[in-house]
């Protein structure tokens, strides 16, 4: 399926600048050490309504997403009802139970968080639409973990792993 300019950052990301990401290398316990210790806040009505605008610039590197080079598996539950935006992404926020970088598992103690940003025409995305996600429900997802320098947190873009329950 051919990707349209506006989903999907990662692909056209990885085919455009494949070299960069190859000589790129995970620091998984930098990363881990990232997590938040408390969930991100809900999204406002107005950053809902405004994303249509604001993710071109996110896909530019302007106030964006910065590749770390890892990519993670994890289990964890909704900390409140997954709520969808103008840019069509459901944004949903964990609180994690399990989560790993390869073989190096996060120590969760504190309790720690992290956002996933399902975008469109994706998989995740399909999963999204048909069930809604809802606070409390388990999720297990995997993929590529994103910096999202608004605020300086970690996210997970899930394409193809993602499921309810686990």
């Amino acid at each position: 399926m051919p990707m349209k300019g506006r989903h999907y950052w990662r692909r056209r990301l990885n085919a455009a600048d494949s070299a960069r990401l190859v000589a790129a290398v995970c620091d998984p316990q930098g990363t881990l050490s990232r997590l938040s210790t408390e969930p991100r806040p809900a999204l406002t009505w107005f950053e809902r309504l405004v994303s249509i605008v604001t993710t071109p610039f996110k896909r530019l590197g302007i106030s964006g997403w910065v590749e770390t080079s890892c990519a993670a598996r994890g289990l964890g539950v909704a900390v409140r009802d997954a709520q969808h935006s103008t840019d069509g992404f459901w944004t949903i926020d964990v609180a994690l139970s399990d989560f790993a970088i390869g073989s190096l598992s996060a120590d969760l103690s504190p309790p720690r968080f992290l956002r996933l940003e399902i975008e469109p025409e994706t998989a995740a995305h399909e999963i999204c639409g048909a069930t809604r996600v809802r606070k409390d429900m388990r999720l297990s997802f995997g993929g590529a973990v994103v910096i999202d320098t608004d605020d300086d947190f970690l996210e997970i873009h899930p394409d193809r792993e993602f499921r309810f329950g686990a």
